[in-house]
């Protein structure tokens, strides 16, 4: 199983607020077709907070992780009715378009636990890692941003190199925290290594998990837009 994580930006004139809105409510139920046309895996929306952090460079306004059974699945999906017909011609309702960028990434690497499906609620931190050894991504190492200091929950993602062409923006990895709250998150923060990183913070909304029920698919046809890109 691979994992796609997208990098949304919203239309230059739509508030934060309202592009949240539209992508949980009708970007959601139109994204679940895929699901139900068992492209889709599972899924998992990420809303950056509106939280400014010294050090901290904002690199999207939502992250989507979408999973595949493999990359002929992730490929086939551009080319399927239930795609086509839903959430790619809802897409620059909401989303700059333009400056989409993709990561293909590795199975997760876990070095702190408990479990995903027990961290939902808690404040999360998005991190893309360039200048990192494989070294600083094994379990007892320190972060590679945040140091020594223990969250609730500390994972990686390593990229695949095959993902590059899809990617836009190429990376090392991805290393996710969950923390139990912004003053926790905050103390560890400003006790790091002092150096800037592309990161957010956001709240994890997760729609299904591999194996879960999906939720309906509850939004009809959209009009066809403009776009004729893939």
């Amino acid at each position: 199983m691979i994992k796609i994580m997208g990098m949304l930006q919203r239309l230059p004139d739509m508030p934060l607020d309202a592009f949240r809105l539209h992508w949980r409510t009708v970007h959601r139920g139109l994204a679940l077709r895929l699901a139900h046309a068992d492209i889709l895996q599972a899924y998992v929306q990420n809303h950056r907070l509106a939280i400014d952090v010294d050090g901290m460079i904002p690199f999207a306004d939502g992250v989507p992780e979408l999973w595949f059974r493999d990359l002929a699945a992730f490929q086939g999906m551009h080319s399927s009715i239930a795609f086509r017909d839903g959430a790619f011609h809802d897409s620059d309702r909401f989303m700059d378009v333009t400056r989409y960028r993709s990561l293909m990434l590795e199975e997760e690497m876990t070095v702190t636990a408990p479990p995903r499906e027990e961290c939902a609620g808690l404040l999360k931190a998005i991190f893309i890692l360039d200048d990192v050894t494989d070294e600083e991504l094994t379990d007892g190492a320190p972060s590679p941003t945040m140091g020594e200091i223990k969250p609730v929950r500390l994972s990686y993602h390593r990229a695949l190199s095959e993902g590059a062409a899809l990617s836009g923006r190429p990376c090392k990895a991805v290393e996710t925290s969950w923390w139990a709250d912004l003053p926790t998150f905050l103390d560890a923060w400003s006790n790091r290594r002092k150096r800037q990183v592309e990161g957010i913070l956001v709240e994890e909304r997760p729609i299904f998990w591999v194996g879960e029920r999906v939720p309906p698919a509850d939004w009809a046809p959209v009009a066809i837009s403009t776009r004729t890109d893939h």
